[in-house]
């Protein structure tokens, strides 16, 4: 199946913005451990490590061609094989720590990178990379959930209600995109669109799975841990 690349610059902006979500994240690895007491500098080197061992595995997967020989099933164990591990991480201890040691409006500020991620989408989309399905014109309407996490953020302080519109708008935002995304695919089951979704198949574009959607999963099991503590302290977006 031909691809075709998207422009330079917003590839570098997609890998900026992967960049910053990898670091959000590792700095709320360390910020956690250090309000916790915990063991700062092993935390974060530990987790850091497991991260960069997953994301260059999947990266020598989608580089050697595995997935992209055999989309279905592949592709379809792929994504699930991400999203149940992104959600076991934010049920394990790591989950916990950020949970406990961040402020509510911290993690609900940090699903805000949706927003920049489906700007990017759509200029793809006008440039024929992936199908319009994927944009805001299309069905995949997650650029809500980004305004919703910025907008929320800074009265997580005085409204418990605002975190959990914030986090249930983008949960069920996050399911759509999975379902849309998986119909745009090369699948039997697929919807014909043209050009077909096949960033899972190529570098960079294939971080979107491990970093932006498995990022997103992530922050939202951690955020409803956070949420469904009876002694969670609002702080601000100061913290």
């Amino acid at each position: 199946m031909d691809f075709h690349p998207a422009s330079t610059v917003s590839v570098a902006a997609f890998v900026v913005l992967c960049a910053g979500v990898v670091v959000a994240f590792l700095a709320g690895v360390w910020w956690s451990a250090h309000q916790t007491g915990g063991a700062t500098r092993r935390r974060l080197v530990l987790v850091a490590v497991g991260l960069g061992v997953w994301l260059g595995a999947l990266a020598l997967v989608v580089q050697s061609g595995f997935v992209a020989a055999v989309p279905m099933p592949r592709l379809l164990v792929l994504f699930a094989g991400i999203i149940l591990l992104s959600v076991g991480v934010g049920l394990s201890a790591v989950g916990r720590w950020l949970a406990v040691g961040l402020p509510v409006a911290w993690l609900v500020a940090f699903q805000g990178f949706r927003l920049p991620l489906e700007l990017i989408l759509h200029s793809w989309a006008n440039q024929g990379t992936i199908p319009s399905t994927m944009t805001l014109t299309g069905q995949n309407w997650d650029i809500v959930s980004g305004v919703a996490a910025l907008v929320a953020a800074p009265l997580v302080g005085r409204s418990r209600a605002a975190a959990w519109f914030a986090n249930t708008t983008g949960i069920v935002l996050l399911l759509n995109v999975g379902r849309v995304a998986v119909l745009s695919s090369p699948v039997p089951f697929g919807w014909p669109v043209t050009p077909p979704l096949l960033l899972a198949f190529h570098l960079p574009y294939a971080l979107i799975l491990p970093v932006c959607v498995g990022g997103a999963a992530l922050g939202h099991v951690v955020l409803t841990r956070a949420l469904l503590r009876p002694s969670r302290p609002f702080a601000s977006i100061r913290g």
